[in-house]
């Protein structure tokens, strides 16, 4: 048990990307050693939509962004012991991420699944979602790029909505309240989603692809 314990923690080691020394900007062909679309999910929680998102398109290249320790090593881990090889980690913050390590119109798909709303003014400024995010997306999105958002803080929802639309340039492909009804087959509902769902609480959400 011991061994297997061991194995995993160098498989998810082998897979993180350190911050403080991995070489910017990415280059996505050798960190995952072959080409294929790439996916970023920010705040991946446990890890557990990631991990089943990874394993539903296998011909993704995803990183999973996780700040806080606890989760971060939940989900590295999990990934791990799925062996999933289409998976990097990186514990940090997302918005740096993007800004120094992602290159120009490099990313697919951006996930942002139930990140915290920071709903006080005063913490605004912690919220994901401002008005900073649309023009950093449109820089390292590739054209067609997509963002795909849920969240149960309908007064962040939007936001976000409002905060994209007056920067324009983006068209929703699906948008609104999600319904109560379980996901279609193509769709992975998060951890918080489920729980969400099973508590009868509303969900809000919207994809989203860049026409810069």
């Amino acid at each position: 048990m011991r061994a297997d314990a061991q194995n995993i923690d160098e498989l998810f080691r082998a897979r993180e990307i350190d911050m403080a020394s991995a070489p910017a900007p990415l280059d996505w062909e050798a960190l995952f050693g072959r080409s294929g679309p790439g996916a970023i999910e920010i705040g991946t929680g446990n890890g557990y939509f990631l991990a089943q998102e990874a394993a539903r398109l296998p011909e993704f290249n995803f990183i999973g962004i996780e700040r806080e320790p606890k989760f971060y090593y939940k989900m590295a881990k999990r990934c791990a012991r799925a062996g999933l090889d289409n998976v990097c980690t990186v514990r940090g913050e997302a918005r740096e991420f993007l800004e120094r390590w992602l290159p120009p119109h490099s990313l697919d798909r951006l996930y942002c699944y139930f990140s915290d709303p920071w709903p006080k003014r005063r913490h605004r400024e912690r919220r994901v979602f401002g008005p900073a995010l649309p023009v950093l997306l449109e820089r390292v999105l590739a054209p067609g790029g997509e963002l795909w958002f849920k969240t149960d803080a309908d007064f962040y929802f939007n936001l976000a909505v409002t905060v994209f639309r007056r920067r324009g340039g983006w068209r929703f492909i699906e948008i609104g309240r999600v319904p109560l009804a379980e996901p279609s087959p193509s769709e992975v509902p998060s951890n918080y989603e489920r729980k969400a769902r099973e508590a009868g609480t509303v969900v809000w959400g919207f994809k989203a692809v860049v026409e810069r």
